[in-house]
């Protein structure tokens, strides 16, 4: 709302005319960019597919899955905030933050949609 507020703030201003460019363009820019990013929203869950991972902008975007046979391992990095997970595959890696949800939750879901996974904490 704010965005669109200061959009249409900075499009009154150049259409009353006044004092110059100093006048409307931070309104059009900054109302302009709050719009821009609100239709941003970013995606992790790990199902019973693997991780999937969806980044969408304004309803459109790319869904990237990893399968559970494709892991090689999961590598946790618990917080207080939630738990940090390295997926390495063939030399490199995804990474995903899971707010709010404990190490142990990640080692359940692993072992539930695949037992053989090998899952480490990591020691930095």
């Amino acid at each position: 709302m704010t965005g669109l507020f200061l959009l249409a703030d900075g499009l009154r201003r150049l259409l009353a005319g006044g004092s110059g460019a100093a006048s409307f363009v931070p309104y059009l820019l900054v109302g302009s960019a709050c719009v821009y990013i609100a239709g941003y929203d970013k995606k992790i869950t790990l199902s019973e597919k693997g991780f999937l991972r969806e980044t969408l902008f304004w309803g459109r975007g790319k869904t990237d899955l990893l399968q559970w046979q494709e892991m090689e391992e999961l590598i946790l990095l618990p917080s207080a905030k939630g738990t940090g997970v390295i997926f390495p595959v063939k030399g490199k890696g995804w990474r995903a933050f899971f707010p709010g949800i404990s190490e142990e939750e990640i080692r359940e879901a692993a072992a539930m949609y695949s037992p053989g996974l090998p899952v480490s904490k990591s020691g930095v």
